[in-house]
C-alpha cells in the first residue's frame, strides 16, 4: 500500500519495503503542514546484520516520501530537522524501542504544501490547468447547492410549524353554528393530508441538516482547502473527483426530494387555508342573512 495516498488516514496502514511488512503508517494534516506516524515493531529490531536494519530513509522510501519534503522527524528523546537542506541523519539506523515498548514511534513532519510543491515545478506531475478549475468548478456547485438546501430547510421550519399549527386549529362559537357541512368536510379533508405531509418535512430537515456533518464531506473539504485551492498535485486526484461528483449528485437528489416536498406541503396548507376562508365567509354571510331576514320579519310586525 502506498500510503502517501491515503489523506487523511483513518486507520493505521501497513507500509511495505521489499516486498515485506516493515511498519504501520498513519497521516494527518497539521496546519500548513503535514505529519506522518510510523510504527515499527520490536521484532522488526531482532537482527544483527547492520545492513537490513532500519532508517527513516527506508520508511520514507517504503511510504513513496521524497527526502526534499521532510521538515523534522523525532523519534523518543531524539528530533531532527532538515532546515539547512541537509539530512545525513535520515540513513542511520533507527534505535530498537524502550525494553517497556511494543513499538518505536517514529514521527516525520512534512514541510508545508507550499514548500512541498517544489517537486512538481519539473513539469513531469504538472496538472492542467482545465483540471484544477473543473475540480474548483464542482466544489462551488456543491456549495452552491448546500446553500440551496438550507435555504431550503429554514422554509420548510417555518412551513412545517404553519401546518402544524393550521392542523390544530378549531373553530370559533359562530363557525361552528352557522358554517355549511361541506365547508366543514372540505377543510377537516384538507387537514387529513398534514399527516401525510409532515413525516416528508421531518425527514427532509434531519437530511439537510445531516448533510453537511457527514465524515466524507469533511474529509473532502479538507482536500479542496489544503491540496486544490493551492493547486498542490495529489496523487488520487482521479478518485477526489469521483468523489466530488458523487457528493455533488447526491446534494442535486436531496435538492430536488426536498424541492418536492416543499411544494407539497405549500400545496396543502395553501389547500388548509382557502378551505377554512371559504367556510369563514360562508359562514359569515349565514349570520347576515339570518340576522337581515329578523329584521325584515321585525318590520312586519
Amino acid at each position: 500500500m502506498n500510503v502517501s495516498e491515503q489523506v487523511p488516514s483513518d486507520e493505521w496502514a501497513a507500509v511495505q519495503h521489499l516486498w515485506a511488512d516493515i511498519a504501520e503508517a498513519w497521516f494527518r494534516p497539521e496546519g500548513a503542514g503535514s505529519t506522518f506516524m510510523f510504527r515499527v515493531p520490536r521484532n522488526r529490531f531482532q537482527t544483527a546484520d547492520t545492513s537490513q536494519r532500519l532508517t527513516v530513509e527506508t520508511l520514507l522510501e517504503a511510504a513513496a516520501i521524497s527526502k526534499d519534503e521532510v521538515e523534522s522527524w523525532c523519534f523518543g528523546d531524539t528530533s531532527n530537522s532538515c532546515t539547512d537542506g541537509t539530512h545525513p541523519e535520515l540513513s542511520h539506523p533507527l534505535p530498537p524501542p524502550p525494553p517497556d515498548a511494543t513499538h518505536l514511534t517514529v514521527y516525520v513532519h512534512l514541510k508545508p504544501p507550499a514548500q512541498a510543491a517544489a517537486r512538481y515545478e519539473s513539469g513531469d506531475q504538472e496538472v492542467p490547468l482545465e483540471r484544477w478549475q473543473a475540480l474548483e468548478a464542482c466544489w462551488r456547485g456543491i456549495l452552491g447547492l448546500e446553500v440551496s438546501i438550507e435555504a431550503l430547510r429554514l422554509s420548510m421550519e417555518g412551513l412545517r410549524g404553519e401546518m402544524e399549527a393550521a392542523f390544530k386549529k378549531s373553530l370559533a362559537v359562530e363557525e361552528k353554528v352557522h358554517a355549511l357541512q361541506s365547508d366543514v368536510l372540505q377543510w377537516n379533508k384538507a387537514k387529513s393530508r398534514v399527516h401525510y405531509a409532515l413525516p416528508k418535512a421531518r425527514e427532509f430537515i434531519h437530511r439537510a441538516i445531516w448533510a453537511l456533518a457527514v465524515p466524507e464531506r469533511k474529509r473532502l473539504e479538507e482536500l479542496v482547502k489544503n491540496y486544490i485551492e493551492p493547486r498542490i498535485p495529489i496523487p488520487q486526484m482521479d478518485q477526489v473527483r469521483e468523489q466530488l461528483d458523487h457528493l455533488q449528485k447526491d446534494r442535486q437528489v436531496l435538492f430536488a426530494q426536498g424541492n418536492a416536498v416543499c411544494q407539497e406541503c405549500r400545496g396543502i396548507y395553501a389547500e388548509i387555508q382557502r378551505a377554512m376562508s371559504t367556510l369563514q365567509r360562508n359562514a359569515a354571510d349565514r349570520v347576515r342573512q339570518k340576522r337581515s331576514a329578523g329584521r325584515e320579519k321585525g318590520k312586519h310586525l
